[in-house]
């Protein structure tokens, strides 16, 4: 090692305290801002660089560099998270958040060209702001903050294992692989903000129909069942009229156990659902009422008037006991509980 990198070393000796102390306070920064920000993140990772990775990077290009201060990322964070669009987004968070260094920051992504194999990152050089309530001392040093989705990461992640960060040198097929394979990524990645967006969209469409009464027609998923029970009005009133028998708070949950259990009863639609409903809601509420009175529950699940609905139904559609004992062993999976359970819904209701 020659003099200047030695001086480098000493000198990365003297401050790395500080830079632990920058560490935290852009952690800090960090968590409160996406945490505020509710954009959903899959890790916030953070370090400084080692004595030994800082001599080799001064090994490989020590050229570069004068004095410490000329490396930025002594200190580098990295932002993982799920969808592309979020990688603007927190790229926009961060330029409020910090003050940047644009000169030596980058959006890679643009970079590459159209003939090159890779997949990268939206990368900032940031300083904490002066009027940040740190120390002048933390607020001169430089850091990094690199922004990814999580596919970009796992490019990063292979890519890096296998030992290649540049085309030239690479055999030709080798190089069409990565082209291919990068290529599959970054549509993956669109995808995924595709497939988000049309969810959203569906969950919005839904749930307009639903609290305009206006979702006949509108099959029976994960979505459109529990904004059903959010937000039908017939729904939350009958569930109101459960919870007042023992006077219980009602806890919603996901419905989703129940999708199987309505397609048993041929119930596909939420049209169809709604009419199980109507016909069902009084010996529903009787048979609620039987069940629930005297048992000082302090809290109902939301999924407790699909119970009893689907109970009703076994009796006004004029199922059979043993096909009742097939419906209620889907739900409580023991054979010989179900078949009790069913015997006394029958004595009980069954020619009512």
């Amino acid at each position: 090692m020659n003099i200047k990198n030695k001086m480098i070393v000493d000198e990365y000796k003297k401050e790395k305290t500080i830079y632990m102390q920058l560490e935290e306070a852009v952690s800090s920064t960090l968590n409160n801002i996406i945490k505020d920000s509710g954009i959903p993140v899959t890790n916030i990772e953070h370090r400084v660089k080692s004595e030994k990775s800082l001599k080799g990077k001064l090994y490989k290009n020590g050229d570069y560099y004068q004095r410490l201060s000329d490396l930025t990322d002594i200190l580098g964070a990295r932002i993982i998270c799920y969808f592309g669009d979020d990688v603007d987004r927190i790229g926009k968070l961060i330029e409020e958040a910090f003050d940047i260094d644009w000169q030596h920051s980058s959006d890679k992504r643009a970079l590459i060209k159209a003939d090159t194999f890779g997949y990268l990152s939206l990368h900032y050089t940031c300083k904490l702001p002066s009027d940040s309530g740190y120390s002048q001392e933390l607020c001169s040093k430089r850091f990094e903050i690199q922004i990814r989705t999580i596919l970009q990461h796992a490019w990063a992640a292979i890519e890096h294992d296998l030992g290649y960060k540049s085309q030239f040198g690479i055999p030709r097929t080798i190089r069409r692989y990565f082209a291919r394979l990068a290529g599959l990524l970054e549509i993956a990645d669109d995808e995924f903000v595709r497939t988000r967006d049309s969810i959203s969209t569906y969950v919005e469409e839904t749930r307009e129909k639903i609290i305009n009464d206006n979702a006949g027609d509108v099959h029976i998923d994960i979505i459109s069942l529990n904004e059903y029970m959010m937000r039908n009005k017939k729904m939350r009133a009958f569930l109101k009229q459960l919870s007042d028998i023992e006077n219980s708070e009602i806890c919603d949950i996901d419905p989703e156990s129940y999708i199987t259990l309505l397609n048993w009863l041929k119930i596909e639609t939420i049209g169809q659902l709604q009419e199980m409903f109507e016909r069902n809601k009084e010996l529903a509420f009787k048979i609620a009422s039987d069940t629930l009175k005297g048992t000082e529950l302090d809290i109902l699940s939301s999924n407790i008037a699909l119970r009893f609905l689907c109970r009703a139904e076994l009796i006004t559609s004029e199922y059979t006991e043993k096909q009742a004992a097939e419906f209620i062993s889907l739900a409580i999976k023991s054979k010989d509980r179900a078949v009790s359970q069913a015997k006394n819904l029958f004595e009980k209701y069954g020619n009512k």
